[in-house]
């Protein structure tokens, strides 16, 4: 297996500049995003499944993902980063083999979410057994004889709809369990205010992801916050369906 940029991918996180991640959901979408200068590329779940005709939320076959993380590892030098939910895990025993059956395409990192992905209403792992499966996928990345950046989503900012001062401490308690597992990144997803944020980053163990929620959120000083990786999610796919909307002219 070649090198997958593991290393590369991880002080990416660490630099002066904020990793920025717009987000791909095929090879088409991939490449054009590399033509521009990314540093990386990264999935959208969301936009992934979606350009495919499914939902998301482990909607979309687990066969499809890893044929698309091989796809992309395939068709570029840059260290690619899998939005994998939550593997697809049923068992622990099928984390463990799904995880390496993922990392064996050669991939660099994985974004690996708490929400248990089978119910509806957000309902979350413990973080005592989230922090054993990250664990578990720490251990599938040596069986497969590789580094993965394991970055550690949590859906607590999604859950719950008031964001509180609790909450943020919450949620660094997951950040400090998660890293204390093997996490090389920490993922808040759904929190918007910047003071939370900055308080998030200021306390965090670990390199802090967050997700734009909309294409103008780009324009914040994201450095200043303390934030070290943004990432677009779906915006990017929503932002080319609405540019094809808007000027595809069927003659019929």
């Amino acid at each position: 297996m070649r090198e997958n940029g593991y290393s590369y991918f991880k002080e990416l996180h660490y630099q002066k500049d904020i990793l920025y991640l717009y987000n791909c959901w095929d090879v088409m979408s991939a490449k054009l995003i590399e033509s521009k200068g990314a540093k990386a590329l990264a999935t959208s779940s969301y936009a992934v499944s979606d350009a495919c005709g499914y939902n998301d939320g482990e909607q979309l076959p687990f066969e499809l993902l890893v044929c698309l993380a091989q796809k992309l590892v395939d068709n570029t030098n840059l260290p690619v980063s899998i939005d994998a939910e939550g593997l697809y895990a049923k068992s622990l025993k099928s984390l463990h083999q799904n995880a390496q059956t993922l990392f064996n395409t050669g991939i660099a990192g994985i974004n690996f979410e708490d929400k248990k992905s089978q119910t509806r209403n957000y309902e979350l792992w413990d973080i005592n057994e989230q922090s054993e499966r990250i664990q578990i996928v720490k251990s599938a990345a040596v069986s497969a004889e590789t580094q993965i950046f394991i970055n550690a989503r949590t859906d607590l900012f999604f859950k719950h709809n008031n964001h509180s001062a609790d909450l943020v401490k919450e949620a660094l308690k997951r950040a400090e369990k998660y890293a204390e597992a093997g996490a090389d990144g920490i993922f808040i997803p759904g929190l918007t205010k910047l003071n939370m944020i900055k308080e998030f980053t200021e306390l965090s163990p670990l390199p802090v992801n967050i997700m734009l929620d909309s294409m103008n959120s780009v324009t914040i000083d994201w450095k200043e916050i303390g934030v070290s990786r943004v990432s677009y999610g779906p915006q990017s796919y929503f932002q080319v369906k609405r540019i094809l909307s808007s000027n595809i002219i069927f003659k019929v």
